[in-house]
């Protein structure tokens, strides 16, 4: 994965984009979250797009969206970590101002696709 195609992950996990997403993550991969609230077991690619959903949902019905804005990218062989934050923009009329919180992801690679995804939020 370059730099162009970790843009465009991040741009589809933003939209829960399964289909686009499906590109770079792995039919075997196991996901897991730490810090992230009520997330308790590793996800694989169907939890994940599940979580994806639901997430936007709750966001969507607080007038909300996230945005995943990635700060550092360290390609290493088969091993990326991103540093970055997640934004999350309030609806105009909000009195609260944004939220950015911190995250780390690493993510493994083997054959083109991601096939381990530890994302470290907020930590």
């Amino acid at each position: 994965m370059d730099l162009k195609q970790i843009q465009d992950l991040f741009r589809a996990t933003d939209k829960g984009d399964s289909e686009r997403l499906c590109k770079y993550i792995h039919p075997e991969v196991v996901l897991t979250m730490v810090g992230v609230e009520g997330v308790d077991a590793p996800f694989d690619r169907p939890g994940y797009f599940r979580f994806l959903e639901e997430s936007i949902r709750y966001r969507e019905g607080r007038n909300e969206r996230t945005e995943h804005v990635p700060a550092h990218v360290k390609i290493e062989g088969s091993t990326i970590v991103v540093r970055g934050f997640l934004k999350i923009e309030k609806n105009e009329s909000a009195e609260e101002a944004d939220e950015y919180h911190p995250y780390t992801d690493v993510l493994k690679i083997r054959d083109g696709q991601i096939v381990e995804y530890d994302i470290l939020y907020d930590i």
